[in-house]
């Protein structure tokens, strides 16, 4: 063990990877007790959940879990028999492999002079609502200057450590310590079977602390223009179907026609809300497609508000098959007392309704992590590209034989367009715009452009060439 703890000072001061890679590598033998990293012992400092937690995954993992607590013979009644219960002083006599799964607020009461020449890895995460200048891991390793502070598991709860299906495979973020000490842990991690990710120093350590608290970071854009849009179209909807309505006959307000609002008025704003945010899924691909036509290479960026679109188009279309779901199901409760015949019309773009939802629903399977990871590139490429494709046809079909004879009719609620007068021409401008990228011309050009082709520029050639002296 001093001779792991000599190379561990080196290394501090040397950039030797390929040492590291044969100490991960010794870590990572199963089979050999005798080598440099002790014989799979992990002590773990408490007996709360989380120690709880880890200790039958340690097991799972062929590692020898050993609980130092101050309380030995209260945390024994709640161990399985195969881990280790004993004393602080005890436990942290028998490994170097340290994990401190108690709150952070008694940090303060750990022994120092046991963690000397530890690899220390801190579980811990601050409280909601405390702000603090430094990370709870470097405030640990302030407190014990001779060991090695390494930040993993904090963002697992208990409740997932405890399940095997849900952890594995999951990325554990991991910072802090020397390269040999963070690669100790990532080996834990990895023979733990989820996926350990090296985020440096311990410094990032603040970041790391900050996951737990994320709040659907990946949505939050994906709400706000949710929200919006439907906002928008049940305002129209509201002036439209209660407030015109009532300005334009004579006589009193009739306030039936306000009884509306919770199904009828809801309904209409989710339809064309599924159907704006299924557009914006395709829109911004397009987009893209015509600035790599136009800048002739790939490796220019896109500006930030299409970076930052096209980054949300999961998230749009997930949000557009969820209206678009609850819009079909009022609409059929509004809907279910139809006694007249229905025409043609109606019939088709109840047909193209229905088979726009089973797109979408295959679509929106398809995206997921669990189900996206078990395909090829080419299915998930020919699922969400041509799927996608044919589900804006579907989609203009459903609302053209919809509103088929009110597209043309006058504005009947002074400017206010109705979501069909809205929609339709969005579709259709939609799909106009694709089809010169289908092109077997552009489309060849565009492939090229994607496989890393660049056009030539004369311009930047010539003040790129060297001048020649005559």
């Amino acid at each position: 063990m001093a001779e792991f703890w000599r190379l561990i000072s080196s290394s501090h001061s040397s950039d030797d990877m390929e040492l590291t890679e044969q100490l991960v590598e010794a870590g990572q033998d199963h089979d050999d007790q005798d080598n440099e990293w002790g014989d799979r012992r992990v002590i773990l400092v408490g007996s709360g959940d989380m120690t709880r937690a880890l200790a039958p995954s340690l097991l799972r993992a062929h590692y020898r879990p050993v609980v130092a607590t101050r309380k030995p013979n209260r945390a024994r009644t709640w161990m399985s028999q195969e881990v280790e219960v004993c004393t602080l002083e005890e436990g942290l006599a028998q490994g170097d492999l340290v994990v401190v799964a108690i709150p952070a607020i008694h940090h303060h009461t750990l022994p120092k002079h046991l963690f000397t020449n530890k690899i220390i890895v801190d579980i811990s995460n601050r409280y909601p609502g405390e702000t603090q200048k430094v990370s709870l891991a470097e405030a640990l390793q302030e407190m014990l200057p001779e060991a090695q502070v390494v930040k993993a598991f904090n963002t697992l709860s208990a409740y997932v450590l405890e399940r095997e299906e849900l952890y594995c495979g999951r990325e554990v973020p991991v910072c802090g310590g020397t390269t040999f000490a963070r690669a100790r842990v990532m080996a834990l991690v990895r023979d733990m079977g989820m996926v350990p990710v090296d985020k440096g120093g311990l410094k990032n350590a603040r970041t790391l602390e900050e996951i737990p608290f994320q709040f659907f970071p990946e949505w939050k854009v994906a709400f706000i223009v949710t929200g919006i849009i439907f906002a928008f179209f049940w305002t129209i909807k509201f002036f439209r179907s209660q407030i015109c309505y009532n300005l334009q006959k004579d006589g009193d307000w009739d306030w039936g026609v306000f009884e509306k609002l919770p199904l009828s008025n809801t309904q209409n704003a989710l339809a064309f809300t599924g159907c704006l945010l299924l557009l914006l899924c395709y829109i911004p691909g397009m987009i893209a497609a015509y600035l790599q036509l136009w800048r002739g290479t790939k490796y220019s960026r896109f500006p930030g508000w299409l970076d930052t679109w096209l980054k949300s188009r999961k998230q749009l279309g997930l949000l557009s098959l969820l209206t678009g779901c609850t819009h079909g199901c009022l609409a059929i409760f509004l809907n279910i007392n139809w006694h007249q015949a229905i025409s043609w019309t109606q019939s088709i773009y109840i047909t193209c309704g229905v088979l726009l939802a089973a797109v979408m629903t295959i679509l929106g399977v398809t995206s997921l992590p669990s189900v996206s990871v078990k395909l090829t590139w080419r299915e998930f490429s020919v699922v969400q590209r041509y799927l996608g494709w044919i589900s804006v046809i579907l989609l203009t079909s459903h609302l053209t034989f919809l509103s088929i004879l009110g597209l043309m009719r006058p504005l009947s609620c002074y400017f206010l367009l109705s979501g069909p007068q809205i929609m339709v021409p969005v579709c259709f401008l939609t799909l106009m715009f694709k089809i010169p990228l289908v092109l077997p011309c552009i489309d060849s050009r565009l492939t090229k452009i994607r496989r890393g082709y660049e056009r030539h520029n004369p311009t930047d050639s010539d003040n790129q060439m060297p001048k020649l002296i005559p």
